[in-house]
Formats: structure tokens, C-alpha cells, sequence
């Protein structure tokens, strides 16, 4: 059943797959990931994480996987399932994964060994890189892995590991551990997750509501005895609340309910864990009021409330609002934002045109006959403002000619930045970079990063951030074969260009945004079908079934200019 234009949502909020958007930022969550990524940057070799089944090593994993793609200094490598039949399949798959191809025919074991060590040695060292092995599932690693493993973290420097190790496992794992010292010697830094507190569990299930929410207004679909019974119910692990609340989501709809209530809880879990022992729920029903209150005096109360004593030895009391989550609480208001971002240059279209003066200025660029790859053309020289001659000096032409105007462009050529957008709800960084550059990649995603010091955490931006957009030029290979595009607007305001996109009807065929630079003309932004036509009979056609407000402004374009630089392929929907 499709519950979201029912709840108002956009997406899935409970999904059980480990989406990096849906990490929800504990304590003990970001207290492991803050001691991991210290102890990878000082590269001290062997990490373990350790936990019980669903307590989110899995989306703990992806997220650090995802922290790292912005440091082009930090390689990562991930193993999901460590079965191996042999010693010499584990080393056939770490070569395969250094080098991008298996060790030779016919190698030792020996022989593979110093391959490794000797392409460690090259990528930490020679290549300023740190090389990183990630361990999924790590209660499956074979023991003759552990001693491989063992060897890896001999191979260093004076000063650090060639090799860092992250290994997530069930609790289980320490028992390994423990039948084998010299490994265990070798562990730099064990983190034990444990289930979420009530507090957490609360808060979790408030921020994937808003992650998926389509409306600016809180989604209070559970009550609160309702949310201190699925704590109870699930232990707090983060895999059985997510699916609990699902099943309660569900049920609320069929039974055309407005929340989800104790009952519903009780119910649903019953239907869920039916394998686990019946809790005894007349208990649960007494500290759900108690509960209740607690949570009024934790969390909308004021932080000087006094809190009887009765309520202080019952009550989970956690820090504060700001030790949960410091990213979102310390994002400045949008006015502070915009002081923080650099100011974007001015569109560079007036001063283009005020340089060049040949070319109208409100006129449209021709169609060129052939697209030309992007090139950094420079735009003739601005006439500088006249001078007053001096007696016995030049004539004022000369004059003026030697003179430099204080008033000339500082570049004309391409923009060092696009401009600015400001996020909406649901917006994210990556989605951004989808709308803007066409693909998404690590390119991109640290460009935006540099350009925008202000973000403290690139998962975690908030409604109402300016967010700077580098200019990012792309060769742009053009096809063997003609093409025609179908283009809605051409403007010279990104935001215009943007807004656009934000309220396109789903049901017309799809858009995308090509930002473009063209001399004489300055940056533009074409929104254009993302489908590519072969002729332009075909394109006509698809442009006079387009809804008719985006009709008049509509045209057909089969190049993009001599000298234009593009900022995002136009091709890219083409390469399948």
C-alpha cells in the first residue's frame, strides 16, 4: 500500500535497508564515529566495532564509507561477507581490491604477501594516501584470515600503518578475540554499540518522520505511551524499532486511525516478535503515564524545571538537546548564512555584453552551426572610461588607450561560481548536485564542500542554508550523429532556473539544467527535456506536447556555441 500522500510523506520513512540520508546521529553513534575517523586520520591499524544484531553497524559502516568520499587523501575498500575458502582466496580478493587486478599466475602466497606490502608502501607513502579495509560481518572471518590480517598490520613506517583495519561484528566476536591474544594485542581502538535509550529511540523515529515528510509541520503519529511501549517492546535496537514502526504505520491507515497509540503497539509487536516471551503490559501501561510526563518535563520543559524525586529515579535522563545532535542545533539562521557564504561574482552576461559592444545585448544567441568543446575564450578588452587629456600631452584617445579603467570586469571569462540556492525541505546535498551538474561524483561533492566552509556536516544541512555553486566546467563529446534539444527557459538567474525544476509537474515528460557559459553572452541556464531527439521534427512535436504554459518560451537548439563552456553534459542522458 502507497501510504505517503496519505501521511504526507515523500519517501519511505522505516525502510529497513541501511540508507546513509536515514542515520539518525546518536550519542554513542557519533561518539564511535568521531573515535573512528581519529584513530583512521592517525592511521593506527587495527579498529573493531562490536555489537548485537541491529544496533546499526551495517548503516554505521556506510556512513563512514560515505564521510570518506570527500577526503580524495583516503581510499576506502569494503568486504561484505569474509567467507573465504582458503588464505590464498583472501589474498587473491585483497590484491584484486589494492591493484584493480588478481595477483599473477602461478604466485605464492609469499610472492602475493610482498605484492601487497610493496603497493601499501606506494599509496601510503609515495602517494600521501591512507588505504582503508573495511570488514563487514566480521564474526564470519575464518581464523587463518585473522593471522593474515595480523601480517598486514606489520607492514609500516616509523611513524603509522601502511594498512587500516575496520572490522564490525556481533557480539560474538569477542570470544575470538579472546582465543587469540597476539591479535588481540594489535587493537587499536574496540567500541561496543549498545541499543538506543528511550530518549534516542524518541528521537530516531522523529527524524526519519521528517526526513520523509512533505510538509514543513512536525509529524506526531505516535503518542507517547506509544513510544515508550516500542522502546520497551523492541529493547531499543535500532532494526526492530524501525521495523515495529512500519508495522504500526501500517496498521494505523488500514484501521483509519489519527496516531498510533499502546495498544496498536501492543498489538503489532505481539504480531512481530511472536517468539519472544509476552511482557507483562499491565506494568507497561503505569510507566507509559509515568513516561508521558517524564518526557513533558525532559524535553518541552524548561531546563530548570524542579523534577520530583519520585520522577528522577524513573526517568532515562539523557544531556542535552545540543550533545544529541551538535550539527543541526549549530546551524547558524539563513541571514547569518549568507553573511558566512563569499559573496558569488555578478553574473557576468552585462559586463560581457558592455565588453563586447558588436553583439545586442537583449538579443538571443544564434543557433551555431556545430557544437565546439568548452574553452576558456577571452572576450576583447573592455573600453575603458575616458580621461581628460592634460595640456601637452596625448590626444585623449591615446590617453584613455594607456590608462586602465578603475571601473573594468576583473574576468571575462567563465565564473568561478554559479551562484547560490537556497535549500528547501527535503533538499539534500547529492540531490543537489543532480539537479545542478547532471551526475553525481566525488568531484563534485568536495567542490561544494571547499566552496562552502560554513557546512559542518554535509548530511545533516538544514532548511534555509545558502549552499555556493562552483563553476565546474566538463568536456562535453559530441555525438557522431545530429541532436536536438528542446529547451523551456533560458534565463540568466540560476534561482529562476531552479525554481523551475522545484515546481515541474511529475506528470510532463522530465527536465534537467544546463549551466553555461558563452562569450558575448555571459553564464546561462537552460532547462531542457532531458530526452535527446535525433531530428527535429521529433522535437517539435514533444515541444508542442508540453503543458502550455512552458510553450511560448520553448525552442529547439541542435548546438551549443562556438566557445561556449558547458557546466554540465548535455550528452550524459544519452550514455546508458
Amino acid at each position: 500500500m502507497d501510504y505517503f500522500s496519505i501521511l504526507n510523506l515523500t519517501r519511505e520513512p522505516f525502510s529497513n535497508s541501511p540508507d546513509p540520508d536515514y542515520f539518525y546521529h546518536s550519542r554513542q553513534h557519533l561518539d564511535c564515529l568521531q573515535k573512528l575517523e581519529l584513530s583512521l586520520h592517525l592511521r593506527r591499524g587495527l579498529n573493531v566495532i562490536i555489537g548485537e544484531v541491529g544496533t546499526g553497524k551495517t548503516t554505521l559502516c556506510r556512513q563512514l564509507i560515505r564521510r570518506f568520499a570527500q577526503h580524495k587523501e583516503m581510499e576506502t575498500h569494503l568486504v561484505l561477507d569474509p567467507v573465504f575458502r582458503d588464505g590464498a582466496d583472501f589474498l587473491s580478493a585483497v590484491t584484486q581490491m589494492l591493484s584493480g587486478k588478481g595477483p599473477a599466475e602461478g604466485s605464492t602466497d609469499w610472492q602475493v604477501k610482498e605484492f601487497i606490502k610493496h603497493t601499501l608502501f606506494r599509496k601510503g607513502v609515495d602517494q600521501k594516501k591512507t588505504t582503508v579495509l573495511i570488514i563487514d560481518e566480521g564474526q564470519k572471518i575464518p581464523v587463518f584470515c585473522l593471522e593474515l590480517l595480523r601480517e598486514f598490520l606489520n607492514y609500516e613506517t616509523n611513524e603509522y600503518k601502511l594498512l587500516q583495519i575496520v572490522i564490525f561484528a556481533q557480539t560474538e566476536f569477542e570470544s575470538v578475540i579472546r582465543e587469540h591474544p597476539n591479535f588481540a594485542d594489535r587493537i587499536s581502538l574496540c567500541h561496543h554499540l549498545k541499543p538506543l535509550s528511550l530518549r534516542d529511540t524518541h528521537m530516531m523515529i522523529r527524524f526519519r518522520l521528517e526526513k520523509s515528510s512533505s510538509t514543513p509541520q512536525t509529524l506526531n503519529l505516535f503518542t507517547l505511551p506509544a513510544l515508550f511501549a516500542i522502546h520497551r517492546m523492541t529493547g531499543g535496537f535500532p532494526r526492530k524499532v524501525i521495523n515495529l514502526c512500519h508495522q504500526c504505520i501500517l496498521a494505523m491507515i488500514i484501521q483509519d486511525r489519527k496516531k498510533v497509540g499502546w495498544r496498536l503497539v501492543r498489538r503489532c509487536s505481539e504480531r512481530i516478535f511472536h517468539g519472544e516471551p509476552r511482557r507483562r503490559w499491565g506494568w507497561a501501561v503505569a510507566a507509559a503515564a509515568v513516561a508521558a510526563v517524564t518526557g513533558v518535563l525532559l524535553w518541552w520543559g524548561p531546563a530548570n524545571m524542579a523534577m520530583p524525586d519520585a520522577l528522577k529515579r524513573l526517568a532515562i535522563v539523557e544531556p542535552s538537546r545540543e550533545a544529541v545532535a551538535p550539527a543541526r542545533l549549530a546551524v547558524p539562521e539563513p541571514a547569518e548564512v549568507h553573511a558566512a557564504v563569499p559573496a558569488a561574482p555578478p553574473v557576468a552576461e552585462p559586463v560581457a555584453t558592455a565588453a563586447v559592444p558588436a553583439t545586442p545585448a537583449a538579443a538571443p544567441a544564434p543557433v551555431p552551426e556545430q557544437v565546439t568543446p568548452p574553452a576558456l575564450v577571452a572576450a576583447p578588452a573592455p573600453a575603458p572610461a575616458p580621461v581628460a587629456p592634460k595640456p601637452a600631452e596625448a590626444p585623449p584617445a591615446k590617453a584613455a588607450a594607456e590608462v586602465p579603467s578603475p571601473r573594468s570586469p576583473a574576468r571575462t571569462g567563465p565564473p568561478e561560481s554559479l551562484g547560490s540556492v537556497t535549500l528547501k525541505r527535503n533538499e539534500t546535498i547529492s540531490g543537489l548536485i543532480h539537479k545542478v551538474y547532471g551526475d553525481y561524483s566525488n568531484r563534485h561533492f568536495r567542490s561544494i564542500i571547499l566552496a562552502n566552509p560554513q557546512i559542518d556536516d554535509p548530511d545533516r544541512v538544514e532548511v534555509g542554508q545558502v549552499i555556493r555553486l562552483p563553476a565546474l566546467p566538463v568536456s562535453a563529446k559530441p555525438l557522431n550523429k545530429a541532436a536536438w534539444w528542446v529547451t523551456i527557459i533560458d534565463t540568466a538567474s540560476l534561482q529562476e532556473a531552479f525554481d523551475m525544476l522545484r515546481n515541474y509537474p511529475e506528470s510532463a515528460p522530465p527536465v534537467r539544467l544546463i549551466p553555461f557559459w558563452r562569450p558575448g553572452g555571459g553564464t546561462r541556464f537552460a532547462v531542457v527535456l532531458k530526452q535527446l531527439f535525433t531530428n527535429p521534427q521529433t522535437a517539435q512535436l514533444q515541444l508542442n506536447l508540453l503543458p502550455p504554459e512552458y510553450q511560448p518560451d520553448g525552442r529547439l537548439v541542435s548546438s551549443w556555441g562556438e566557445g561556449t563552456v558547458l557546466f554540465a553534459d548535455p550528452y550524459y542522458r544519452t550514455k546508458q
